[in-house]
């Protein structure tokens, strides 16, 4: 080979070797040193276009440069302040460096701690909603106390007039609830039952619509919560520390919600607590009541701790503690059921749980957890008399009294290989969980009796002897997913996920497949959809009723005398399946600038195969059509897959993010939720109806959400004023009519409440006190004085047929918060 040729190429082989080594590479973590995925790194040189890559879940990124040079990096992710650029020198070795973000979290100064990254990742094919801890502090909700109402601040997310809350048309056990990652769903009925110290939340998230294949068992989405890290300095807030008065029910002790959060290092550099404490005091004043009898006093008390131990740079291990114990009084007290109907309710619940991960240099990451959830119910009336349903409402004891202990003992683990890149980029994911439940119960019912018009009785109804059973339930799932970014303005995720439920013993496939795409180089404009199938878990109230007493239900003739009984029974079902639902969504996103912006979704979800008990042999009513199961007295009720429910939503949120934290959000939902089986057919459910098609009781067509909280410029020496508000409303929730036999009148739900609005508005002041950092919050919620029903007369005939109850008035609330001693 002549001389001048091997001279070349051995030049462009040197040439191609300096540019391979040319490359920025290293780790984005936060303050703690855990890895964060899905930060968004963008490197430019000079006034060029910028270049972006996206670290993996083991935090780390490489990206591959032209040249040495100065360089300047930012770096962007949701939930975190922007890393603003910074230069950095890449000479031609390369470069490797770490990136630290800290997280949006409350701050007392009014100083400007940088721009919040921008909401919208173009990588991210999921429809993703978030509340962060900020908001649910700041934004003046009814019963600020309470991490449960809070929800509702999210678009899309109801709360009804028994406080349950609903995701996206969903029944609350529809919806899976975690916790750093663990399982907090109540193991009996699927509810959200947790109590949770707002101080203690860093951010909670809202998956709607379910694409990623490591999310099931709901099909009303996953909320995650996240919980607040400690630093190296100590930190402490408390929260409604001095009791109010009241002057409702005359003058005395007003409702009390003190709160109290405290972190810091338990060794600096290496391990972290915190630990948030909340306390309450209810009053629970129900109007139309008379003075004496209008009290549902209740308290509750829990903790949430939380540690981060960095074993090594490499290894994390995590650690939860969550305790809550509450009890109420009076449960159901309200205009039509006086304080002698209710129940005096007591709640405990502990989780323990412990997770383990571990991230390697090549970008591979793998977390393992383990936990312990344990829950306690139980329900007393106030005495033995009968209860009693008459058009006037309700007397008499309640007729239920029951004890149910529960438990969850949960695993999992998740896997993250090091990215492929074939097409472009893979990164795979993998996991499986394992969940072991138990039901422990024992019911005591004593009966109820049904009257008419004229005081006559239309039935009563008994039970056998007390039941005292045991159940469990195993669930196990696995799955497999790629998020594939062929080119970089798209990305796709594919997967599949597998469960399996021992109650069914089927197993079931469930695919899954979205994408977005940034049409624009600047990826402030986001198109994504997507395609998901989700298999609601069974749930282990619903399949105890067969072990649970059985009513036998008495008759009586127009003239009073009593007539054959009825026996209903409740059989278990036979080939049953977990049952499906598919869930098409859309939506477009786009980042105006300066903080603010805009998104606009739909979601169509159809549901299958629900679980619903139904009449057989000739059970009362006979229902016109199998696929409308009806709720009756007497014959035989088989546990079958005949629910068939149905949601649509449309959507469209803006929002705007500014200096110091402040923050304003507008939002539009559109939506409705019917289905075959609007009551659940269950041993305490008293209504009869043949048509149990209609909408949903928490069906809302029509939502208009703002909130903010901003800034509040006064002339003269007034500084460092705010102002939250909360501006809510939506069409009524709606009901049934019912005859005094206590049939339902047409079809379920045909009757709506008026609209429901809430104006809260309330004026904040933060100051040096004593050397101690304070906020001193004055408003007033519902200061239109809107009456917002919560109940009606709907006996067909009463005397205050369709009368309404429950006016809430409007409420002066002081609220005093203090953020540790100023240094």
């Amino acid at each position: 080979m002549p001389r001048t040729l091997r001279l070349a190429i051995l030049s462009l082989l040197a040439a191609a070797a300096m540019c391979a080594q040319v490359t920025l590479s290293g780790r984005v973590v936060d303050e703690n040193g855990a890895p964060l995925s899905q930060a968004r790194i963008s490197v430019r040189k000079g006034d060029e276009a910028p270049q972006t890559v996206e670290t993996g879940p083991a935090g780390t990124f490489t990206l591959p440069l032209p040249e040495a040079g100065t360089y300047r990096v930012a770096v962007q992710r949701t939930g975190f302040f922007q890393l603003p650029e910074r230069k950095i020198e890449v000479d031609t070795g390369g470069r490797e460096v770490t990136l630290v973000m800290n997280p949006n979290r409350e701050i007392f100064q009014s100083v400007n701690v940088g721009e919040s990254s921008s909401p919208v990742d173009p990588d991210q094919t999921e429809q993703e909603q978030r509340l962060s801890g900020t908001e649910v502090n700041d934004i003046p909700y009814p019963a600020t106390q309470s991490f449960k109402n809070s929800l509702k601040l999210i678009p899309g997310v109801v709360q009804d007039p028994s406080a349950a809350i609903h995701f996206h048309g969903g029944a609350e056990y529809q919806t899976q609830y975690t916790l750093d990652g663990f399982d907090i769903t109540d193991p009996i009925t699927g509810r959200f039952n947790s109590t949770l110290a707002v101080e203690g939340i860093r951010s909670v998230t809202v998956l709607a619509s379910g694409e990623s294949a490591q999310y099931g068992r709901g099909s009303a989405g996953t909320m995650a919560v996240h919980i607040e890290n400690g630093t190296d300095k100590y930190h402490f807030t408390a929260t409604n520390f001095i009791p109010g008065f009241d002057t409702r029910n005359g003058f005395g002790l007003g409702d009390w919600s003190p709160r109290a959060g405290f972190s810091g290092p338990l060794h600096k550099g290496r391990a972290w607590f915190s630990d948030s404490i909340t306390g309450g005091y209810n009053t629970g004043i129900v109007p139309g009541l008379p003075r004496g009898q209008n009290q549902n006093s209740s308290w509750s008390a829990g903790n949430l701790f939380h540690a981060q131990v960095n074993v090594t740079q490499s290894n994390i291990l995590f650690g939860d503690l969550l305790v809550n114990f509450n009890s109420q009084a009076h449960s159901g007290l309200g205009p039509l059921d006086p304080i002698e109907t209710t129940t005096s309710r007591h709640a405990g619940e502990v989780l323990a749980s412990v997770k383990d991960s571990h991230a390697w240099r090549s970008g591979a990451y793998v977390e393992l957890g383990l936990a312990l959830h344990r829950v306690l119910h139980q329900s007393t009336p106030q005495g033995t008399e009968p209860y009693i349903i008459s058009p006037e409402g309700r007397s008499g004891d309640y007729f239920v009294y029951s004890r149910e202990h529960g438990g969850n003992k949960q695993a999992f683990t998740n896997f993250f290989p090091p990215a492929i890149h074939w097409a472009g980029r893979h990164q795979l994911q993998t996991g499986f969980d394992f969940e072991a439940l138990n039901y422990n119960a024992r019911f005591s019912r004593t009966s109820y009796q049904i009257i008419d018009l004229e005081g006559l009785p239309e039935s009563v109804t008994s039970f056998g002897p007390p039941s005292d059973f045991h159940l469990t339930n195993s669930q196990a799932a696995s799955y497999l997913q790629d998020h594939w970014i062929p080119v970089k303005p798209l990305a796709i995720d594919v997967g599949v996920r597998q469960d399996w439920d021992k109650l069914t013993d089927r197993v079931v496939v469930a695919p899954r497949i979205a994408a977005s795409w940034s049409p624009f180089k600047d990826a402030r404009t986001k198109l994504h959809g997507g395609y998901s199938v989700i298999y609601d878990p069974a749930n282990l109230a619903m399949f105890s009723l067969p072990s649970d007493q059985q009513p036998i239900t008495t008759p009586f003739s127009p003239e009073g005398m009593p007539e054959d009984p009825l026996r209903t029974t409740f059989l278990p079902g036979h080939d049953l399946h977990l049952p499906r639902y598919t869930l098409v969504s859309a939506g477009a996103e786009h980042d105006f600038g300066h903080g603010l912006y805009g998104a606009a979704d739909w979601l169509r979800k159809r549901g299958s195969g629900g679980f619903v008990y139904a009449p057989v042999n000739g059970a009362e009513p006979v229902t016109e059509q199998q696929y409308y199961p009806g709720a009756g007295i007497g014959g035989d009720f088989e546990l079958s897959n005949l629910r068939r429910d149905r949601y649509d939503e449309y959507s469209v949120t803006v929002r705007q993010s500014l200096p110091n934290q402040y923050e304003w959000m507008v939002s539009y939902v559109h939506s409705r939720a019917v289905s075959n089986a609007v009551l659940d057919v269950s041993i305490d459910q008293t209504l009869q109806v043949s048509n149990n098609f209609g909408p949903m009781p928490w069906d809302a067509p029509n939502r208009f959400l703002s909130e903010g909280y901003l800034p509040l410029h006064l002339p003269g020496h007034f500084k460092d004023f705010a102002i939250a508000y909360l501006a809510d409303w939506r069409t009524g929730f709606p009901f049934s009519i019912v005859n005094p036999a206590n049939h339902v009148v047409g079809t379920v739900d045909a009757q709506r409440f008026g609209s429901n609005f809430d104006l809260n508005l309330h004026i904040e002041k933060r100051l040096v006190l004593f050397r101690y950092r304070v906020a001193i919050r004055v408003g007033a919620n519902n200061l239109t004085d809107h009456h917002n029903a919560t109940a009606v007369d709907n006996v067909l005939g009463a005397p205050d047929f369709l009368r309404f109850y429950g006016d809430e008035g409007r409420h002066i609330v002081v609220r005093i918060r203090v953020f540790g001693r100023v240094k």
